[in-house]
């Protein structure tokens, strides 16, 4: 009997019924995957974390962690939604998407699946399990940085609204992101006046609005640009050696310009850089495409 995996249009389908609010028809297709697998799973696989989904949306109660809490390479508070379909402002770098390959584990998936669907739909209990792990002994009475969207993207100038609602009533989070959802700040500028003084902007490169970035230099909120390049191989940011540094640098061109070390905890000496809107504020990160 086959088994079941997350493949990439498998994941896009289920994803694409999520956003478009087809509810019931995305919980008759994931079943219907779980079924044709057999009543047998093994714990950690695929079928098991289905599983979990289908009770989520079966009680509104989550089954996957919200926020997650960080690892040696990314130390910080995180949200994530689905990659793509919640991307408006994607183009070219869906070629080159890191997201996707966290569907290989359906634990990620079902926790990308589960948020989407929360944003959308049960906003306040986000809220709420943000309150609660404000309030743990490891970030209580401190500043919490948080990744907003280590995948996904803002969707809508709603979901944004929302966010930034939530971070201005949250002065301790110091929030972060890299978006290519560039005209909706506009938007939500022009409308609003202001976005809070606790997010700080990363322009990324590679998505259909790469044009309007050098409109967003006048913005406070704008810390500037984070490119990547391409070396024409694989490169971990944290294994580059010296030669691989001088050549990143060549094809970043003139001008100031941090290279990103892959370790977003401990990158400079006074904070992470892409968080930071004073001593990196309209400074170029740059790093290889890996």
């Amino acid at each position: 009997m086959r088994q079941l995996s997350i493949t990439r249009a498998l994941g896009i389908q289920w994803a694409a019924l999520a956003v478009k609010t087809n509810l019931d028809e995305l919980y008759a297709s994931i079943l219907t995957a779980v079924k044709l697998n057999g009543p047998e799973y093994k714990k950690g696989g695929t079928v098991y974390y289905a599983l979990k989904f289908l009770r989520f949306m079966e009680s509104s109660n989550p089954e996957f962690t919200l926020f997650t809490k960080g690892n040696s390479k990314l130390p910080f508070l995180s949200w994530s939604t689905l990659p793509g379909v919640n991307c408006p402002g994607a183009g070219a770098c869906l070629n080159w998407c890191y997201s996707f390959k966290a569907w290989r584990y359906p634990a990620a998936y079902f926790r990308q699946l589960q948020n989407t669907i929360l944003e959308r739909h049960n906003p306040e209990l986000i809220r709420a399990e943000l309150d609660r792990v404000l309030c743990l002994p490891s970030y209580s009475g401190r500043r919490v940085d948080l990744r907003l969207y280590v995948d996904g993207d803002f969707p809508n100038l709603d979901i944004m609204t929302y966010w930034f609602n939530t971070l201005e009533e949250r002065p301790r989070i110091a929030a972060y992101g890299y978006s290519k959802s560039l005209p909706m700040f506009h938007q939500y500028a022009a409308r609003f006046g202001h976005i809070p003084g606790n997010y700080a902007l990363n322009g990324s490169k590679g998505g259909k609005y790469d044009h309007v970035l050098k409109s967003m230099k006048g913005y406070s909120f704008f810390r500037g640009a984070y490119e990547g390049f391409n070396l024409g191989r694989k490169i971990t940011p944290m294994d580059m050696t010296s030669a691989e540094k001088r050549e990143i640098r060549k094809l970043a061109g003139s001008g100031r310009a941090f290279i990103c070390p892959g370790l977003c905890g401990s990158c400079t000496n006074i904070g992470h850089a892409c968080g930071n809107l004073d001593t990196f504020k309209d400074m170029r990160i740059i790093t290889p495409i890996h």
